[in-house]
């Protein structure tokens, strides 16, 4: 893969709230929840319950899921 000189560096944002998935993929809780409840999505690589219960979901791994990785 060819590197992007114009960008200086990366931002990971790792684990993140549903609303952030959404507002930056698409994907509403709806079609998360889905998929994860299918077995879709593997519990510690692409979704974690914190500590209060909410599933929060790994933005990078979720890249890779849906790039088929």
């Amino acid at each position: 893969m060819e590197q992007d000189t114009h960008t200086p560096f990366t931002i990971n944002l790792g684990w993140v709230h549903p609303r952030a998935i959404q507002a930056l993929k698409g994907l509403t809780r709806d079609q998360l929840d889905g998929r994860r409840k299918a077995g879709k999505y593997i519990e510690g690589v692409h979704w974690v319950k914190d500590p209060v219960g909410t599933v929060m979901w790994h933005f990078e791994n979720l890249n890779s899921w849906i790039e088929g990785e």
